[in-house]
C-alpha cells in the first residue's frame, strides 16, 4: 500500500498548525494569567494603603561602611551601587532612607585581610 503525496503533505501540514495554534493558545492564556495576577497584587497594595492612615515617615539615616577601597571611582561606583540598593529596600514600603556618611571598614582580624575576604569565610565555613 502506497501513500499519495497529496495526502502526507496534507497530514504535515495540518500537524504543524495545529501545534503552532496550541502553542498561540498557550502564550494567550500565559498572558491573561499574568495579568489577573498583578491586578491582583495591585487590589492588594491599594487595600494595604487604604488601610494604613497616611503619615510622614522621617528620614531613617543609614551609615554605610566600605571596604578597603583603593580607586576613588571604584569608590563612588559602590557608594552610588549601595545606595540604589539601600533606596529598593525602602521602595515598596514608602520609607526614605539616606546615606550618612562613608567610611571604611576596620577588619577584626590583625592579620590584615578585608572585611569582605572575613565575610567570605564566614559565609563558607558556617555550619548547617
Amino acid at each position: 500500500m502506497q501513500m499519495e503525496w497529496t495526502y502526507v503533505i496534507a497530514v504535515v501540514i495540518t500537524g504543524l498548525a495545529v501545534v503552532f495554534l496550541a502553542l498561540i493558545l498557550l502564550i494567550v492564556l500565559i498572558s491573561l494569567f499574568g495579568k489577573f495576577f498583578d491586578s491582583m497584587e495591585v487590589r492588594k497594595q491599594k487595600k494595604i494603603s487604604d488601610s494604613q492612615p497616611a503619615q510622614t515617615t522621617p528620614d531613617v539615616q543609614e551609615t554605610i561602611t566600605d571596604a578597603d577601597v583603593q580607586d576613588e571611582d571604584d569608590d563612588d561606583e559602590t557608594v552610588a551601587v549601595i545606595a540604589a540598593a539601600i533606596a529598593m529596600m525602602g521602595a515598596g514600603e514608602g520609607k526614605n532612607y539616606k546615606i550618612k556618611s562613608v567610611k571604611p571598614a576596620r577588619s577584626k582580624k590583625a592579620s590584615g585581610s578585608s572585611v569582605w575576604s572575613a565575610a567570605g569565610l564566614r559565609e563558607n565555613t558556617r555550619p548547617f
